[in-house]
């Protein structure tokens, strides 16, 4: 009914299967080829190797799923087991890669036939059965979770949900900024105000955004003199990753970076990225030196206003972990999870699958025979 393949570069893959890459890429900055190199030079490097999985129709060849997995046995809940994990920043900017064709009306089936393959193995062409693996993030009750676990189950793997992380985010359709703004609290309303009034006496206050690979060049020195001087921990603004995410963000037209300016000098910068409808805060940082100024609270607002009202999102997403600022910017929060599953069929499969699955079940148990005696 299907055949499964697999490659080592999106550049392996077939003619058949650029249609399925093109509207994927478009659509998504998080399904861009480009962004798994970004992934795997940066993150992943060390931990295996990049492979992408097809899935197509037996009679025919059609494409019907594109799925880039990291293949490795460097996972620290499975030591030396072969494991298939996604490719995922540690920041969970999106959800598990897996590209389905839109004319595909049974996607469990097609990714139970994937899922399956992984699972035996083909000596052949030197493939052995793996013995874990491990899916994230997911939105907890979201339809991918749902067809992942049903999927892995129909392939015979013994599942476990994990909690992954944690977001705040706001649904946005058919929103404009007035409304957005007029829905938060009167406190952050009176503090965006007022702190913008005071910035913007005798002409002090420059608010710009950056969108372009010209503008980003441009914008960088303001940057990184705000990522020096910062709060926050310098590497984790201008840690390679992210560097070349700018890069390709600014490439692919998905790039939103606010610079406020206070006379003239870089007080505060945010580094945005609007792709599918959702437009993701993903860095922000304020000189230390004006931090009384509020200059972050009002550069906020600012980049909110311009993807409610120039790119028209249908979400904004303030990123993973429960910081006490993004709940008055974000009314609305969720939680991811991740899959892990074992191959009952491997003796490494067996000994993981039975020590988290039922681990915790055989740990209660013993307890409370001893508290019996």
């Amino acid at each position: 009914m299907y055949t499964i393949r697999h490659f080592t570069s999106f550049k392996e893959l077939p003619a058949s299967y650029a249609p399925l890459i093109d509207a994927s890429a478009r659509a998504n900055l998080f399904s861009d080829p480009e962004w798994f190199a970004i992934l795997m030079r940066h993150h992943f490097a060390e931990q295996g190797v990049f492979r992408v999985y097809g899935v197509e129709e037996a009679n025919g060849g059609r494409p019907l799923l594109l799925a880039p997995l990291l293949y490795g046995a460097m996972d620290h809940a499975a030591s030396h087991a072969h494991e298939f994990s996604s490719i995922s920043h540690p920041e969970n900017f999106t959800e598990v890669a897996f590209t389905f064709d839109p004319t595909v009306k049974e996607p469990v089936q097609v990714l139970t036939a994937l899922f399956h393959h992984l699972k035996k193995g083909r000596a052949e062409h030197g493939e052995q059965p793996c013995d874990v693996i491990r899916l994230w993030p997911m939105e907890e009750n979201s339809t991918l979770l749902k067809i992942v676990h049903a999927a892995l189950r129909a392939a015979g793997f013994w599942v476990q949900a994990y909690a992954n992380s944690y977001n705040r985010f706001e649904t946005t359709e058919g929103v404009d900024y007035e409304t957005y703004f007029a829905r938060r609290s009167a406190n952050l309303r009176s503090s965006v105000r007022r702190r913008q009034r005071a910035l913007e006496k005798g002409g002090r206050l420059e608010l710009k955004l950056y969108s372009d690979p010209a503008g980003l060049q441009s914008a960088m020195p303001d940057y990184f003199t705000v990522s020096k001087d910062s709060w926050k921990n310098m590497p984790t603004m201008i840690s390679f990753d992210i560097l070349d995410l700018m890069q390709l963000a600014a490439a692919k037209g998905c790039l939103r970076l606010g610079m406020l300016r206070v006379d003239g000098e870089a007080a505060a910068t945010q580094f945005w990225i609007v792709t599918n409808g959702v437009a993701h805060c993903s860095r922000l940082a304020y000189h230390e030196n004006y931090k009384n100024l509020a200059v972050g609270v009002v550069l906020t607002n600012f980049m909110i206003a311009h993807v409610l009202d120039q790119d028209h999102v249908l979400k904004i997403d303030f990123g993973y972990g429960n910081d006490d600022f993004k709940g008055g910017w974000m009314k609305e929060v969720r939680n991811y999870f991740g899959l892990i599953a074992f191959n009952p069929g491997t003796r490494a499969g067996c000994y993981h699958g039975a020590r988290h699955i039922l681990g915790r079940p055989l740990k209660r148990a013993v307890k409370a025979l001893l508290r019996r005696k």
